[in-house]
Order: structure tokens, then C-alpha cells, then sequence
């Protein structure tokens, strides 16, 4: 059996007792307070508009606004399709270690629990900031069950791989942009809710490299070389998303200030929003050295068609 060791040292019952240390609760989170919209909710690195000399000083702090509220409503909808992936590898063996079990299916509550968290935030954003934001994933949910029905196509590898860059991501976009970057501002509660987020987020990707390495132990050296191209068809469906909240962006931004812009800046304004999404998101994680660790441990061939040779 092959030994990997990005998950030497890692067990179950460490993970799963480190999770009930850490945990907390959405109302704990929130408490009774608001956001405050007069100044910067995120910093204005997460835009890449800087550069963007038809843009005022109200229409950056809009789009920060926008960019706080994309942020949540993106994370908490990719998140919806982590239970049911997390659920099928409890039902395939009910009598399988305890600790095992339950470092799942607490993975998949706590998951669930943030969904709830990002959603809270989502409204009461809407209600500090006096407006509504332009949603990707519809409240029917539409959209999010399609992307969730896509991923679940996929074989287990590869969506645990997704996972582990996502959960690599936010985490070093939080340390890196907020926590050890205290000259830019971000709002307290802002703060709270990443900080939140990251401490549970610390143990899923302990679990994730458990189960990757015991899905890549059964499997061929040509079939984890393949499972990378799955890898690069997952990002591409997410990739859609952040297209489609940047477009989301704009329009906000159009209705909040009453401007109309050029065709030709609009094109400028999402291609920049669009690449702020990924690189926030996607590429963060993808870049993380831990998961590049990870990667070319599986498979050098694999790692490549990441760009992680």
C-alpha cells in the first residue's frame, strides 16, 4: 500500500476531536450586529479595479460592497454540493471505524452550518447596506442544483482534490489579505465570519488528505494522471460561476449609482472582476504550496497539467 506523506501523522479521531475544540455557532458568530457600509466592508485588493480610470471613488466603494457579498454568495453555493459527497462515502460501509464515520458526517454538518452562516451574512449585508446584490445562484436554487448534479458526475478523486484547493484557498486568501494584512480595512464582522470560517476549514482539509490518499492507494499511476484532467473540468464549471457573479456585480453597480456603462468599459469592468474571482478563489488555492504538495505527490504528470510541474 502506498504511503503518501502529505497524510503521515494525520488520524480520524485527532481530526474529529480538534473539530469539536474549535467549533462554534452561527448566532455566536453574529450576535446582534450589522456591517457598516460608510467605508470598506473587504479590501480593495480582492477587485482588480484599481487600474480602471472610469471608475469614481462611489463606484469602488459599491463594488467592495459587491465584492463582500459575491464572496459569501459564491463560497456558501459551492459549498451545497459538499454533503451529498461527503454522504455517499459514509454509505458505503455504516460498520466502518467510528471515528472515521463521524469525521465525516461532522464535516458534512459543519459544512451545512456554514451554508447557513454565508446565507445570514448574505441578507443582512442586503439590510446594512440598504439594497439588494445580483445573485448567480437564483433563491430557487436552480443553478446551484445544476452545478451540484455536475460535480456529483465526477469520480470521488477529483472532487476531493476541488475541494482541498478550495478549502487551501480560502484560508491563505484570509491570512494573507486580512489577517496578517492589518494596513488594508475590512469590516470587524467581515473579519469574524472569515476568521470563523478558516478554524473549521483547518480540520476539513486534514479529512480531505485522509481520503485522498486512500482513494489514490487502489488506484493506477495512469488512472491519478487522468483524474487531474477531472480536476481542470471542475474548475472550469466554478469558473462559469465567478463569469456569471461578475456580470451580477455590474448590474448592481449600474442600478446602486444610476450610471450606464459604456460597452466598452462594461467589457473592462468584468473582465477585471472575473479575474479577481478566480484569483481569489481558484488560483489561490490551486497556488497553494501545500496542495501543489499534494499534487505532485499523486502524480508528476498529473501536477503539470495544473502548471505545478
Amino acid at each position: 500500500m502506498e504511503t503518501y506523506e502529505f497524510a503521515r501523522g494525520l488520524d480520524h479521531a485527532s481530526v474529529l476531536a480538534a473539530s469539536e475544540r474549535v467549533a462554534w455557532t452561527v448566532g455566536g458568530v453574529i450576535r446582534d450586529r450589522r456591517f457598516d457600509p460608510s467605508g470598506p466592508l473587504v479590501p480593495s485588493s480582492w477587485l482588480g479595479t484599481r487600474d480602471l480610470g472610469f471608475l469614481d471613488e462611489r463606484d469602488e466603494r459599491v463594488l467592495g460592497h459587491c465584492r463582500a457579498f459575491s464572496y459569501v454568495h459564491l463560497l456558501g453555493n459551492f459549498e451545497e454540493f459538499a454533503p451529498p459527497h461527503l454522504g455517499g462515502f459514509v454509505e458505503r460501509d455504516w460498520h466502518d471505524d467510528r471515528a472515521h464515520l463521524r469525521s465525516l458526517l461532522r464535516f458534512a454538518d459543519e459544512e451545512m452550518k456554514h451554508q447557513q452562516l454565508l446565507r445570514r451574512v448574505e441578507l443582512l449585508l442586503e439590510a446594512s447596506c440598504g439594497h439588494s446584490f445580483g445573485r448567480h445562484f437564483d433563491d430557487d436554487k436552480v443553478a446551484v442544483t445544476a452545478l451540484t448534479t455536475a460535480v456529483l458526475q465526477y469520480a470521488p478523486l477529483p472532487r476531493f482534490l476541488m475541494v482541498l484547493a478550495l478549502e487551501w484557498g480560502t484560508q491563505r486568501h484570509y491570512v494573507e489579505s486580512i489577517r496578517d494584512h492589518g494596513d488594508e480595512a475590512a469590516d470587524s464582522l467581515y473579519v469574524d465570519v472569515l476568521k470563523a470560517h478558516w478554524v473549521e476549514e483547518a480540520q476539513h482539509v486534514k479529512t480531505d488528505a485522509l481520503e485522498i490518499a486512500a482513494l489514490a492507494r487502489t488506484m493506477s499511476a495512469e488512472a491519478l494522471a487522468l483524474a487531474f484532467d477531472d480536476v481542470l473540468a471542475l474548475g472550469a464549471l466554478v469558473d462559469s460561476a465567478f463569469a456569471g457573479q461578475a456580470t451580477k456585480e455590474i448590474e448592481t453597480l449600474e442600478r446602486v449609482t444610476g450610471r450606464t456603462l459604456a460597452a466598452r468599459d462594461a467589457a473592462l469592468l468584468h473582465d477585471a472582476l472575473h479575474r479577481s474571482l478566480r484569483r481569489i478563489f481558484a488560483e489561490v488555492g490551486l497556488s497553494h504550496p501545500s496542495f501543489a504538495k499534494v499534487a505532485r505527490e499523486l502524480s508528476a504528470a498529473g501536477a503539470a497539467k495544473l502548471g505545478l510541474a
